[in-house]
C-alpha cells in the first residue's frame, strides 16, 4: 500500500493534530483522520433532480473530533451554543480559560469570514477548523491548516467566522475542544472495534445508494458548473486520501476492508482524471465502480455487527508501533 501526504482538505484533523501536539502528543493526522471515520457512504448536500451535490461521507467533523478523542482515551473541555448569542463575553471568557491550558481548536468556521486568506471572498459557507494558540489585544492568535500558520484575526472578526450561520452541519456557533489530558492508553484491538462500531452506525444511519444514483444523474443530465469545482478541487481528492488513510488503519485488523478501501481510494483518483477530461460517460462509470464497492463496505460494517477481524487460522496481525508518543 503506497500511502499518500500532501495538500487535502482535513482541516479538522490537521487542527487536532496541531494542538495535541502542543500538549505534548505526537499523533500522525492519517491516523487521527482513520478514527474520525468520516470517508464511508456518501450524503446529498443539495437535492437537485438534475444536478444534486454529493459529499463522499456520512459523518460531521465537530462530532467526529469528539469521537476521535475518546477512542484514543482523551479526558478534554468542550464548548459550543446552541442558540444565538447577544453577548460574545461569555464565549470569550470559555476560550481565554481554556488557552490557559494551551492551544484550542475552534470550529466549524465559515472560511469566507476569514480574512486573512487572499480567496475569502470565494469561500462564504466553506466550513472549515483551526488551532487558536493564543488571545491578546482584542485579536485571536491561530494555526490555519489551509496554509497559514501564525495568522492573528480580530476577535470580533473571528467571531463571525466561528458563528458558522452558513454551516449546515453544525450543532451550534463557537464550538471548541481544549485542555486535553491522557486518562487510558487503549491497545489496538479497542481502538479497532470502536471504530468499526462507529462504521456500523453510520452506515445504518446514512442514505443507502446516493452514489449509483448520483452516477445515473451524471450519466443522463451531465455535470454543472458547481459540481465541477467542487469534484476538481476537492471532494474526489479528498475522498480518495480519506479511504486510502481507511485501508492502512484497517490493514492491521481486517485486510478484505482494508484492501476494498484501498481500492476505492484508486478509483476516486480515476474520477477526477475522468472529470477533468469532462467524460461523463466515464465518470459515471468509475462511480458506479465505486458505488459496488461501498455496498459490499457496508454489508461487511453492518451484518458483522462493525466487529470483525482476521479469521481464526489466519496469522497474527503486524504488530503496529503505538500511535501516540508522548513528548517530553
Amino acid at each position: 500500500m503506497s500511502m499518500y501526504f500532501g495538500d487535502v482538505s482535513l482541516c479538522y484533523t490537521n487542527s487536532l493534530a496541531m494542538a495535541l501536539d502542543s500538549f505534548g502528543f505526537d499523533v500522525r493526522p492519517e491516523y487521527l483522520e482513520a478514527l474520525m471515520v468520516m470517508g464511508d457512504g456518501a450524503s446529498i448536500m443539495k437535492d437537485d433532480p438534475r444536478h444534486p451535490l454529493v459529499f463522499f461521507d456520512n459523518g460531521e467533523p465537530d462530532v467526529s473530533i469528539s469521537n476521535c478523542l475518546g477512542i484514543l482515551g482523551f479526558a478534554w473541555e468542550e464548548f459550543f451554543v446552541e442558540e444565538p448569542v447577544a453577548d460574545l463575553a461569555e464565549v470569550r471568557d470559555r476560550l481565554t480559560c481554556m488557552l490557559e491550558k494551551g492551544p484550542v481548536v475552534a470550529g466549524p468556521l465559515d472560511m469566507g469570514l476569514l480574512t486573512y486568506n487572499p480567496n475569502y471572498q470565494g469561500l462564504g459557507g466553506v466550513d472549515h477548523f483551526v488551532c487558536v494558540l493564543g488571545l491578546d489585544g482584542g485579536r485571536v492568535h491561530l494555526h490555519d491548516p489551509a496554509g497559514f500558520p501564525y495568522m492573528s484575526i480580530d476577535f470580533d472578526d473571528f467571531a463571525k467566522a466561528w458563528q458558522a450561520q452558513a454551516i449546515s452541519y453544525r450543532r451550534g456557533s463557537f464550538s471548541m475542544w481544549g485542555g486535553f489530558t491522557r486518562v487510558r492508553e487503549p491497545e489496538g484491538e479497542e481502538v479497532y472495534r470502536e471504530v468499526s462500531s462507529i462504521m456500523r452506525k453510520r452506515y445504518e444511519a446514512g442514505e443507502a445508494g446516493v452514489i449509483r444514483s448520483y452516477a445515473e444523474a451524471i450519466r443522463h443530465n451531465g455535470m454543472s458548473p458547481q459540481q465541477k469545482g467542487i469534484h476538481q478541487y476537492f471532494s474526489f481528492r479528498l475522498a480518495a486520501a480519506r479511504s486510502l488513510y481507511a485501508a492502512r488503519f484497517l490493514a492491521d485488523h481486517d485486510p478484505e476492508r482494508a484492501q476494498i478501501k484501498e481500492r476505492i481510494a484508486s478509483l476516486f483518483g480515476q474520477a477526477h482524471l475522468d472529470n477533468l477530461a469532462e467524460d461523463n460517460e466515464a465518470l459515471a462509470l468509475t462511480l458506479e465502480g465505486i458505488a459496488e464497492l461501498d455496498d459490499h463496505f457496508r454489508e461487511l460494517c453492518v451484518l458483522s455487527g462493525g466487529d470483525r477481524g482476521k479469521p481464526r487460522g489466519a496469522a497474527p496481525p503486524r504488530k503496529a508501533s503505538n500511535p501516540i508518543r508522548k513528548g517530553s
